[in-house]
């Protein structure tokens, strides 16, 4: 069963493998992977040609989990990640 804080922990290491990226450790189009098998929920972030996808794969452009913050810094997007977060972690 999962809680509020399996959501928010899930949305916290989407999170830093972003900020991750803004810092400069991935190439520009690197995306991130999730994918859930035997109810596991994994998460990769490669170039898109390294990662194995499956089935249950979802691609997410690192590039799209961003926004431009104040002074014209470019951040995490939190409402985005959020997002990806609450999709693939549900309430019971």
């Amino acid at each position: 069963m999962a809680t509020i804080q399996d959501i928010h922990a899930f949305a916290e290491r989407i999170y830093d493998i972003v900020q991750d990226y803004v810092d400069g450790n991935y190439n520009a189009d690197d995306v991130l992977a999730i994918s859930k098998r035997c109810g596991k929920i994994t998460m990769k972030a490669d170039a898109k040609e390294a990662v194995k996808v499956g089935k249950s794969t979802q691609l997410y452009p690192l590039k799209n989990l961003l926004r431009t913050g104040d002074g014209g810094k470019v951040e995490p997007d939190n409402d985005r990640i959020s997002e990806i977060a609450n999709s693939w972690v549900f309430l019971e």
